[in-house]
């Protein structure tokens, strides 16, 4: 698999668990709407102004530092040629999760606590089903994918992976240029993805 391909296809993939209004650009009414989104599971559908005002402020500082690092021509919008250099550059500048800016790292802790659907801290084969499900991707090769992340610590671990396990192997998704990274499939099969849907949806903003 060619690199620039690797890295396009699966970033591609991360990119549309932000873009909620699935125009191929990330903007703050993304970051908007996934603040009711948010609320709305909290609250079981409910869109109270209250925590949606709480969810709002986070998702809003979130918003914030992301332009601050890959909004590169200051346009308020973030662009997939932008969404990929970001990457790009924290693979350079940085080492390990621990060392993500801020929203990147809360965010991670989310992303675990929002998979990891039984409460065990452990992400199983069971949890990827039904995160692969509840995003509506490819789940007829979730056993494959799962077992092609887990080291000896995860199979002393029953099969699973713990928090620390999780997010590093969501960082090496972002920041690796490898087709053969570890945690290619962490995020979902990117590969089942279709160039041709990915490019469809890659824009620049109209002017």
């Amino acid at each position: 698999m060619d690199q620039n391909f690797f890295r396009h296809k699966h970033l591609f993939t991360f990119l549309n668990f932000w873009d909620d209004n699935g125009d191929g650009i990330l903007s703050w009414e993304d970051f908007n709407q996934l603040a009711e989104k948010y609320t709305k599971l909290q609250r079981r559908g409910k869109l109270e102004k209250e925590v949606y005002d709480r969810w709002k402020a986070i998702f809003e500082k979130w918003w914030n530092q992301l332009t601050s690092f890959a909004d590169y021509n200051a346009d308020t919008f973030v662009e997939f040629g932008e969404w990929v250099q970001f990457f790009e550059k924290l693979g350079e500048t940085t080492k390990s999760h621990q060392d993500l800016p801020d929203f990147l790292k809360t965010y991670l802790q989310l992303f675990f606590l929002c998979v990891d659907s039984n409460k065990d801290a452990l992400f199983c084969l069971k949890d990827y089903k039904k995160y692969l499900t509840n995003y509506k991707m490819d789940v007829s090769r979730a056993e494959e994918c799962f077992k092609s992340m887990l080291n000896e610590e995860d199979k002393a671990n029953g099969n699973a992976l713990t928090s620390d396990r999780f997010k590093e192997l969501v960082y090496d998704f972002w920041v690796s240029k490898n087709p053969s990274s570890p945690g290619k499939y962490i995020c979902g099969p990117f590969d089942s993805v279709e160039q041709s849907q990915m490019e469809s949806k890659v824009q620049h903003k109209a002017m």
